[in-house]
Protein backbone atom coordinates (compact mmCIF):
# COMPACT_ATOMS: atom_id res chain seq x y z
CA UNK A 1 0.00 0.00 0.00
CA UNK A 2 1.50 3.37 -1.25
CA UNK A 3 1.45 6.49 1.37
CA UNK A 4 -0.72 8.20 -0.40
CA UNK A 5 -3.61 5.45 -0.41
CA UNK A 6 -2.70 4.93 3.54
CA UNK A 7 -3.46 8.81 3.99
CA UNK A 8 -6.53 8.25 1.85
CA UNK A 9 -7.84 5.61 3.90
CA UNK A 10 -6.97 6.98 7.24
CA UNK A 11 -8.63 10.27 6.36
CA UNK A 12 -11.87 8.22 5.17
CA UNK A 13 -11.56 6.48 8.32
CA UNK A 14 -11.70 9.77 10.53
CA UNK A 15 -14.54 11.23 9.07
CA UNK A 16 -16.27 7.93 9.20
CA UNK A 17 -15.75 8.07 13.16
CA UNK A 18 -16.66 11.94 13.46
CA UNK A 19 -19.57 11.80 11.56
CA UNK A 20 -21.16 8.84 13.04
CA UNK A 21 -20.26 9.53 16.48
CA UNK A 22 -21.65 13.01 15.98
CA UNK A 23 -25.00 11.62 14.41
CA UNK A 24 -24.94 8.86 17.34
CA UNK A 25 -24.50 11.08 20.19
CA UNK A 26 -27.15 13.76 18.56
CA UNK A 27 -29.75 10.53 17.82
CA UNK A 28 -29.21 9.12 20.97
CA UNK A 29 -29.46 12.36 22.91
CA UNK A 30 -32.18 13.65 21.27
CA UNK A 31 -34.10 10.64 21.84
CA UNK A 32 -33.76 11.05 25.36
CA UNK A 33 -35.21 14.54 25.26
CA UNK A 34 -38.01 13.53 22.54
CA UNK A 35 -39.30 10.67 25.35
CA UNK A 36 -39.17 13.28 28.10
CA UNK A 37 -40.62 16.02 25.84
CA UNK A 38 -38.75 18.84 27.41
CA UNK A 39 -39.33 22.17 27.42
CA UNK A 40 -36.61 22.99 24.09
CA UNK A 41 -38.21 20.04 21.94
CA UNK A 42 -41.96 20.55 23.07
CA UNK A 43 -41.32 24.64 22.09
CA UNK A 44 -40.03 23.78 18.61
CA UNK A 45 -42.06 21.01 17.35
CA UNK A 46 -44.97 21.40 19.29
CA UNK A 47 -45.67 24.95 19.07
CA UNK A 48 -43.59 26.62 16.80
CA UNK A 49 -44.09 23.91 13.85
CA UNK A 50 -47.16 22.44 14.84
CA UNK A 51 -46.61 18.60 15.27
CA UNK A 52 -48.54 16.44 17.87
CA UNK A 53 -46.47 15.99 21.31
CA UNK A 54 -46.90 12.45 20.90
CA UNK A 55 -45.09 12.17 17.93
CA UNK A 56 -41.60 13.25 19.73
CA UNK A 57 -42.33 9.91 22.05
CA UNK A 58 -42.33 7.61 18.39
CA UNK A 59 -39.25 9.62 17.60
CA UNK A 60 -37.60 8.81 20.68
CA UNK A 61 -38.44 5.51 20.66
CA UNK A 62 -36.68 5.12 17.50
CA UNK A 63 -33.79 7.24 17.62
CA UNK A 64 -32.01 5.39 20.81
CA UNK A 65 -31.94 1.77 19.48
CA UNK A 66 -30.52 3.55 16.14
CA UNK A 67 -27.72 4.79 17.57
CA UNK A 68 -27.08 2.15 18.98
CA UNK A 69 -27.03 0.23 15.71
CA UNK A 70 -24.76 3.18 13.79
CA UNK A 71 -21.92 2.20 16.72
CA UNK A 72 -22.54 -1.54 16.64
CA UNK A 73 -20.22 -3.72 14.68
CA UNK A 74 -21.41 -5.27 11.69
CA UNK A 75 -25.39 -5.52 10.87
CA UNK A 76 -24.90 -3.39 7.72
CA UNK A 77 -28.65 -4.15 6.60
CA UNK A 78 -29.77 -2.68 9.72
CA UNK A 79 -27.42 0.09 9.62
CA UNK A 80 -29.24 0.80 6.11
CA UNK A 81 -32.65 0.90 7.85
CA UNK A 82 -31.13 2.94 10.49
CA UNK A 83 -29.25 5.72 7.99
CA UNK A 84 -32.21 6.43 6.11
CA UNK A 85 -34.78 6.52 9.46
CA UNK A 86 -32.20 9.31 10.15
CA UNK A 87 -31.53 11.05 6.97
CA UNK A 88 -35.87 11.35 6.79
CA UNK A 89 -35.66 12.32 10.41
CA UNK A 90 -33.35 15.53 9.43
CA UNK A 91 -34.48 16.30 5.91
CA UNK A 92 -37.81 16.28 7.78
CA UNK A 93 -36.78 19.40 10.32
CA UNK A 94 -35.07 20.83 7.12
CA UNK A 95 -38.12 21.42 5.19
CA UNK A 96 -40.27 21.90 8.82
CA UNK A 97 -37.78 24.85 9.46
CA UNK A 98 -37.55 26.25 6.28
CA UNK A 99 -41.25 26.88 5.83
CA UNK A 100 -41.37 28.27 8.62
CA UNK A 101 -39.25 30.72 7.91
CA UNK A 102 -36.30 29.83 10.42
CA UNK A 103 -32.92 29.87 9.69
CA UNK A 104 -32.32 27.27 12.13
CA UNK A 105 -32.56 24.62 9.71
CA UNK A 106 -29.26 25.01 8.89
CA UNK A 107 -28.78 22.63 11.63
CA UNK A 108 -30.47 19.95 10.84
CA UNK A 109 -29.33 19.73 7.53
CA UNK A 110 -25.74 19.96 8.41
CA UNK A 111 -26.63 16.89 10.70
CA UNK A 112 -27.81 15.00 7.00
CA UNK A 113 -24.49 15.96 5.17
CA UNK A 114 -22.95 14.15 8.15
CA UNK A 115 -25.34 11.07 8.04
CA UNK A 116 -24.36 10.98 4.13
CA UNK A 117 -20.76 11.09 5.13
CA UNK A 118 -20.93 8.58 7.55
CA UNK A 119 -22.74 6.25 5.04
CA UNK A 120 -20.38 6.63 2.04
CA UNK A 121 -16.51 6.93 4.36
CA UNK A 122 -18.10 3.55 6.19
CA UNK A 123 -15.82 0.57 6.54
CA UNK A 124 -16.61 -2.33 4.02
CA UNK A 125 -17.63 -5.02 7.04
CA UNK A 126 -20.23 -2.17 8.13
CA UNK A 127 -21.44 -2.16 4.68
CA UNK A 128 -21.55 -5.56 2.90
CA UNK A 129 -23.46 -7.97 3.84
CA UNK A 130 -21.59 -11.80 3.67
CA UNK A 131 -22.69 -14.64 1.91
CA UNK A 132 -24.34 -17.00 4.11
CA UNK A 133 -25.77 -14.47 6.37
CA UNK A 134 -29.08 -14.17 7.33
CA UNK A 135 -31.48 -12.59 3.93
CA UNK A 136 -34.39 -12.51 2.54
CA UNK A 137 -32.60 -14.60 -0.52
CA UNK A 138 -31.54 -17.33 2.07
CA UNK A 139 -35.29 -16.73 3.39
CA UNK A 140 -36.67 -17.48 -0.43
CA UNK A 141 -34.66 -20.19 -1.07
CA UNK A 142 -35.33 -22.11 2.10
CA UNK A 143 -39.41 -21.80 2.10
CA UNK A 144 -39.17 -22.16 -2.07
CA UNK A 145 -38.97 -20.38 -5.32
CA UNK A 146 -42.48 -21.88 -6.79
CA UNK A 147 -45.13 -20.12 -7.63
CA UNK A 148 -46.99 -19.19 -4.36
CA UNK A 149 -43.75 -17.75 -3.17
CA UNK A 150 -43.92 -15.44 -6.48
CA UNK A 151 -47.46 -14.71 -6.00
CA UNK A 152 -46.96 -14.00 -2.57
CA UNK A 153 -44.25 -11.38 -3.20
CA UNK A 154 -46.21 -10.18 -5.73
CA UNK A 155 -49.46 -9.75 -4.22
CA UNK A 156 -47.82 -8.08 -1.34
CA UNK A 157 -45.63 -5.74 -3.23
CA UNK A 158 -48.69 -4.44 -5.25
CA UNK A 159 -50.79 -3.67 -1.88
CA UNK A 160 -47.85 -1.90 -1.17
CA UNK A 161 -47.01 0.15 -4.02
CA UNK A 162 -50.85 0.73 -4.93
CA UNK A 163 -50.98 2.26 -1.11
CA UNK A 164 -48.24 4.08 -1.33
CA UNK A 165 -48.73 5.62 -4.65
CA UNK A 166 -52.35 6.65 -4.75
CA UNK A 167 -51.52 7.82 -0.68
CA UNK A 168 -48.83 9.95 -2.22
CA UNK A 169 -50.72 11.35 -5.11
CA UNK A 170 -53.49 12.40 -3.16
CA UNK A 171 -51.04 13.85 -0.74
CA UNK A 172 -49.46 16.48 -3.21
CA UNK A 173 -52.95 17.21 -5.00
CA UNK A 174 -53.63 18.16 -1.34
CA UNK A 175 -57.32 16.48 -1.29
CA UNK A 176 -59.44 17.55 0.86
CA UNK A 177 -60.19 14.13 3.04
CA UNK A 178 -56.37 13.44 2.87
CA UNK A 179 -55.35 16.89 4.37
CA UNK A 180 -58.46 16.57 7.16
CA UNK A 181 -57.30 13.22 8.11
CA UNK A 182 -53.96 14.34 8.48
CA UNK A 183 -55.35 17.61 10.74
CA UNK A 184 -56.83 15.55 12.74
CA UNK A 185 -54.09 13.31 13.85
CA UNK A 186 -52.37 16.74 14.88
CA UNK A 187 -50.19 17.21 11.81
CA UNK A 188 -49.29 20.48 10.31
CA UNK A 189 -50.80 20.88 6.46
CA UNK A 190 -47.06 21.13 4.78
CA UNK A 191 -46.34 17.22 6.44
CA UNK A 192 -49.08 16.39 3.76
CA UNK A 193 -46.71 16.96 0.95
CA UNK A 194 -43.80 15.93 1.96
CA UNK A 195 -44.97 12.80 2.74
CA UNK A 196 -46.43 12.80 -0.77
CA UNK A 197 -42.73 13.42 -2.05
CA UNK A 198 -41.08 10.76 -0.52
CA UNK A 199 -44.06 8.19 -1.25
CA UNK A 200 -43.74 9.19 -4.74
CA UNK A 201 -40.51 8.10 -4.44
CA UNK A 202 -40.65 5.17 -2.61
CA UNK A 203 -43.37 3.52 -5.12
CA UNK A 204 -41.19 4.13 -8.10
CA UNK A 205 -38.10 2.09 -6.39
CA UNK A 206 -39.94 -0.30 -5.43
CA UNK A 207 -41.38 -0.91 -8.50
CA UNK A 208 -38.19 -0.40 -10.37
CA UNK A 209 -35.64 -3.23 -11.16
CA UNK A 210 -32.75 -3.64 -9.52
CA UNK A 211 -31.48 -0.26 -7.61
CA UNK A 212 -30.78 -3.08 -4.35
CA UNK A 213 -29.45 -0.43 -1.93
CA UNK A 214 -32.07 1.84 -2.85
CA UNK A 215 -34.99 -0.97 -2.79
CA UNK A 216 -33.65 -1.05 1.00
CA UNK A 217 -34.10 2.65 2.07
CA UNK A 218 -37.48 2.33 0.01
CA UNK A 219 -38.80 -0.54 2.13
CA UNK A 220 -37.52 1.17 4.83
CA UNK A 221 -39.21 4.49 4.56
CA UNK A 222 -42.56 2.43 3.42
CA UNK A 223 -42.28 0.43 7.08
CA UNK A 224 -41.67 3.42 8.75
CA UNK A 225 -44.67 5.08 7.28
CA UNK A 226 -47.27 2.41 7.89
CA UNK A 227 -45.90 2.16 11.54
CA UNK A 228 -45.94 5.72 12.46
CA UNK A 229 -49.41 6.14 10.85
CA UNK A 230 -50.39 3.09 13.01
CA UNK A 231 -48.28 5.09 15.78
CA UNK A 232 -50.33 8.04 15.51
CA UNK A 233 -53.68 6.58 15.16
CA UNK A 234 -53.10 4.60 18.55
CA UNK A 235 -52.44 7.71 20.22
CA UNK A 236 -54.97 9.66 18.56
CA UNK A 237 -57.38 7.27 19.55
CA UNK A 238 -58.25 6.71 15.87
CA UNK A 239 -61.09 3.87 15.42
CA UNK A 240 -60.15 0.49 15.31
CA UNK A 241 -59.98 0.31 11.12
CA UNK A 242 -57.02 2.71 11.12
CA UNK A 243 -55.15 0.11 13.20
CA UNK A 244 -56.20 -2.59 11.41
CA UNK A 245 -55.41 -1.06 8.39
CA UNK A 246 -52.31 0.53 8.72
CA UNK A 247 -50.62 -2.87 10.40
CA UNK A 248 -51.53 -4.84 7.56
CA UNK A 249 -49.49 -2.77 5.37
CA UNK A 250 -46.63 -2.66 7.56
CA UNK A 251 -47.01 -6.41 7.19
CA UNK A 252 -47.17 -6.56 3.34
CA UNK A 253 -44.34 -4.47 3.27
CA UNK A 254 -42.55 -6.97 5.47
CA UNK A 255 -43.82 -9.60 3.38
CA UNK A 256 -42.52 -7.85 0.22
CA UNK A 257 -39.21 -7.32 1.35
CA UNK A 258 -38.78 -10.51 3.01
CA UNK A 259 -39.43 -12.12 -0.60
CA UNK A 260 -38.61 -10.54 -3.24
CA UNK A 261 -35.89 -12.70 -5.66
CA UNK A 262 -32.30 -12.15 -5.44
CA UNK A 263 -32.38 -9.47 -8.23
CA UNK A 264 -34.03 -6.91 -6.00
CA UNK A 265 -32.01 -7.92 -2.75
CA UNK A 266 -29.20 -6.42 -1.51
CA UNK A 267 -26.96 -9.16 -0.59
CA UNK A 268 -24.42 -10.65 -3.01
CA UNK A 269 -26.20 -13.98 -4.56
CA UNK A 270 -25.44 -17.46 -3.33
CA UNK A 271 -22.56 -19.56 -4.43
CA UNK A 272 -23.61 -22.03 -7.10
CA UNK A 273 -22.96 -25.07 -6.48
CA UNK A 274 -22.22 -27.37 -9.41
CA UNK A 275 -23.81 -31.20 -9.15
CA UNK A 276 -21.71 -33.79 -8.85
CA UNK A 277 -20.76 -35.73 -11.87
CA UNK A 278 -19.47 -38.98 -12.43
CA UNK A 279 -15.98 -37.98 -12.94
CA UNK A 280 -15.82 -36.52 -9.91
CA UNK A 281 -16.93 -39.45 -8.36
CA UNK A 282 -13.58 -41.04 -9.94
CA UNK A 283 -11.41 -38.39 -9.00
CA UNK A 284 -12.64 -39.30 -5.45
CA UNK A 285 -11.71 -43.05 -5.49
CA UNK A 286 -8.25 -42.13 -7.10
Amino acid sequence: MTVLSRIANNSRSIVYWITTAIIAFESAMGGVWDILRIDIVRDVAVDQLGYPAYVLVILGIAKIPGALVLLAPGLPRCKEWVYAGVLFVYLGAVVSLAVDGDPAAVGPLGFATMTCLSWATRPEQRRSIAVGAWTPGRLRARIGTGRAVAVAFWVSTGIVVTVLGSGGIADLLGRDSTVAGMVDLGYPTYFVTMLGVWKILGTVVIVAPGLRRVKEWAYAGAFYNFTGAFASHLASDSGVEHLLWTGLFAVCVLVSWALRPGSRCLEPPAPRVRAATSKDAGELIV
